[in-house]
């Protein structure tokens, strides 16, 4: 009896054994578990710390790049100007120093001319009285395009689109400048495609044209009636300004953009050497590209391409 109570007693424990034993089992998976919980929950925090840390190194290099890039714009604009500063002294003192001379000199003859016993008749008078007012037109001129391309130079060119009947607006600005040519000449309007309203600032249009016109009947006196293109394409509209005058000497075609320019050929034609130099810049506040071709002794062709909107 003593034997089998042992055996009962033996069996006893060691069911409580294993019980114990598979309660602690459960206990240390229990605890396991919660350390896993926690050190899974301690890493995603710590990626997530790396990944805003990451995102902020990245945001610092992308300003950082963007800061770099207008650094590097600022200079080129800085450069810009100091040329553009050069340019004006060497070439504004020539621009300046012949209509200064053309008024010193009729203001002597004017004086001579009321100095003199006999006076002279209202035609000398008108004479030198036209040559003082056309050296003053002249003077007026170059600073007005001086301060136009300052204003573009520093950004202070507003931009202020709408849609625009491209076809009626040049046909008007082609008619203006037919009226005030003395040879009779007029410039001859074409259009190609389908014509759709354009989304264009019109005052920057304007000032854009009206020197490539300008140009155009300066530049081809005694010649064929210049040209005035409008090519509607699906995607953009290009507005080609042609003549058939003087052109320009090959090897000085790639600065005919530069500020202060003249080809060798036009000096002794009246102009400061601004005006495709502002076309342009008013040509890219306005969202568009221009370029220029053109033959020694055949004509030009200047295109202005701007994207359908």
């Amino acid at each position: 009896m003593l034997k089998s109570l042992w055996g009962f007693m033996f069996v006893e424990f060691d069911i409580t054994d294993r019980i114990v034993n598979k309660q602690t089992i459960e206990n240390l998976n229990v605890i396991l578990e919660n350390r896993v919980q926690e050190k899974t929950k301690e890493l995603r925090a710590n990626e997530l710390k790396l990944e805003n840390s990451l995102s902020k190194e990245k945001e610092r290099t992308i300003a950082l790049r963007n800061s770099e890039k207008k650094l590097k714009k600022s200079l080129i604009k800085e450069k810009e100007l100091s040329n553009l500063k050069a340019s004006f002294v060497t070439v504004a003192s020539h621009q300046f120093r012949t209509p200064l001379a053309v008024i010193q000199s009729n203001t002597h003859l004017m004086e001579m001319f009321n100095s003199m016993e006999k006076k002279q008749t209202p035609e000398k008078y008108a004479q030198v009285s036209a040559r003082i007012t056309s050296a003053i037109s002249t003077m007026t001129s170059l600073m007005d395009d001086v301060l136009t391309l300052g204003k573009l130079n520093s950004g202070k060119v507003t931009y202020s689109p709408a849609y625009l009947d491209l076809v009626m607006f040049c046909k008007t600005l082609a008619e203006e400048y037919d009226s005030v040519q003395a040879d009779g000449r007029s410039i001859n309007v074409a259009i190609k495609g389908k014509a759709y309203e354009v989304y264009l600032d019109a005052k920057l249009l304007e000032h854009t044209l009206s020197n490539l016109i300008s140009n155009a009947f300066k530049y081809s006196v005694g010649k064929d009636n210049p040209e005035l293109i409008i090519h509607f394409k699906a995607k953009e509209v290009s507005l080609l300004v042609k003549d058939y005058g003087i052109g320009i000497p090959k090897e000085q075609s790639l600065h005919l953009f530069d500020a202060f320019f003249r080809a060798d050929n036009v000096t002794e034609i009246q102009g400061t050497g601004l005006g495709l130099n502002i076309a342009k810049e008013y040509v890219e506040v306005n969202k568009g590209a221009i370029s220029a071709r053109s033959i020694l002794g055949e004509g030009s062709c200047f295109e202005i391409i701007f994207k359908k909107r």
